[in-house]
């Protein structure tokens, strides 16, 4: 079976239901140049995946080749997933494929996906249609406007929007020909850059201007042209921005959960391995955060030691995401406190009987001695902060003490501050700030009260 499936538009987000089910589960995705590329990580680990995009001027392969790629692969595999940005029978050449198919006696399925046609303008706040303005819209590719297959003398006659795709390079064409149809060389005209992506750019002007705008603002593909009255409404609704200090992987799950905000990376801080070495011989191992349990399960591996080797040792865990990360090793951490702190932790700990070995990162909180003995504490990475920038974003999200110390040291805070937990907020108390910290000290639990707090201040 091979699946025709429309990614949507921009965001991943945009891709539907049906859609990414069938990506995790194909054995077989055969992708264009998609908008958002990080669709394809919810591939299996071991499905094949084949790049087959088109660029301007620049083709991985021809639609022939990329048809017998089809046949080939769903004659060998199970399930076959064929990726098209917007939706694949909107100038994605979808029907083409089907026929491919077709004539080789290969079943088929369609995946409707949402066409840039009609999100991108949305997104961008511009309507197709609107009542008194505007009831009706075409969708014409400009990408053939150089050629005489299109009657442009009858778009110009259009009261209607008209929507281009793929016309960017030929705007200068299209213009002409429509004001040579009779088309008002004043008509509201805009260009949409990155539809539905961070990156995403608007411009508004008219139509005997469109290529002059194009060159001015350095507008390039893949963008949209809308040409009609509807271009004067604006019903964009500016998003709240939040900028990010912490790890790389603290920003992805923060971006997965908060997906509707525009989001920025205004210091990185870089997880580095450090040289260590340990013996096994402790009754417990205790980890408070995600990357000491990667590292730690990485040293197992690089030292081929045998799992089994970890029989009887009892696990110990700061919060939710450490034990989640355990847990996808298949280690159910035995210890894990109500209150995610290393203090709350420790006194967890302090009547366990046996030698505690903590892997951690290098200067970890003192707190998680407080109430234990009989431990070892081994820095197995250290946290370096990189390309640090100052912002003035509504709000500013900490993942750490280090990630707090490293930015405030250089920048000052104008937005409202954010912190994962308690030692976080405590170290931003230090610099004189009064951060909000989530009930629960997840990302879970700062996403939701993220909302919380915006939801409140927009009613």
């Amino acid at each position: 079976m091979v699946y025709l499936v429309g990614a949507g538009v921009g965001n991943k987000q945009y891709i539907t239901v049906r859609g990414l089910e069938l990506i995790k589960n194909c054995d077989v995705l055969i992708y264009d140049r998609l908008l958002d590329d990080s669709l394809l990580e919810y591939a299996r680990e071991d499905c094949k995946k084949i790049y087959v995009g088109k660029e301007v001027n620049h083709h991985a392969m021809k639609q022939e080749e990329i048809n017998e790629i089809l046949v080939e692969m769903a004659e060998k595999y199970g399930q076959v997933v064929r990726l098209k940005g917007g939706d694949s029978f909107v100038f994605g050449r979808g029907g083409e494929e089907a026929e491919a198919l077709s004539e080789k006696g290969i079943y088929y399925e369609l995946i409707p996906g949402i066409s840039s046609a009609i999100a991108v303008p949305e997104l961008c706040g511009i309507p197709v249609t609107h009542r008194g303005i505007s009831q009706d819209f075409h969708v014409v590719t400009g990408h053939t406007a150089k050629e005489n297959t299109i009657n442009y003398q009858a778009l110009a006659k259009m009261q209607g929007t008209l929507v281009f795709l793929m016309g960017i390079h030929n705007v200068g064409e299209i213009a002409d020909k429509l004001i040579k149809g009779g088309k008002e060389p004043e008509t509201p005209t805009a260009f949409l850059e990155n539809g539905g992506t961070k990156k995403q750019r608007v411009f508004r002007t008219t139509l005997s201007q469109a290529k002059e705008c194009v060159k001015k603002n350095q507008i390039v593909a893949p963008s949209i042209l809308v040409i009609g009255e509807t271009v004067n409404l604006n019903f964009y609704c500016p998003k709240k921005k939040i900028a990010v200090v912490g790890t790389k992987n603290f920003k992805e799950r923060l971006q997965e959960h908060l997906w509707e905000y525009e989001m920025e990376e205004i210091g990185t801080m870089m997880v580095k391995p450090l040289a260590f070495s340990f013996n096994l011989h402790c009754e417990y191992l205790v980890f408070t955060s995600r990357n000491g349990v990667d590292i730690f399960m990485e040293y197992l591996l690089k030292h081929r030691i045998d799992m089994r080797k970890l029989a009887g040792i009892k696990f110990a865990v700061i919060g939710k995401g450490t034990f989640d990360a355990l847990a996808k090793y298949g280690i159910y951490a035995d210890i894990m406190p109500d209150k995610y702190t290393a203090e709350e932790l420790s006194k967890c700990l302090a009547d366990c009987k046996g030698k505690k070995l903590i892997l951690r990162a290098k200067n970890g909180s003192k707190d998680l001695y407080k109430y234990i003995n009989d431990y070892e504490d081994i820095p197995v990475y250290e946290i370096i902060p990189q390309n640090l920038c100052n912002t003035n974003a509504d709000y500013v999200v900490f993942g750490s003490s280090s990630a707090v110390r490293a930015y405030c040291d250089k920048f000052p805070i104008v937005g409202k501050v954010f912190a994962i937990g308690e030692i976080t907020a405590n170290t931003l108390r230090e610099y004189g700030y009064q951060p909000i910290v989530a009930k629960e000290y997840t990302v879970e639990g700062i996403c939701n009260c993220i909302r919380s707090i915006a939801f409140n201040e927009n009613i």
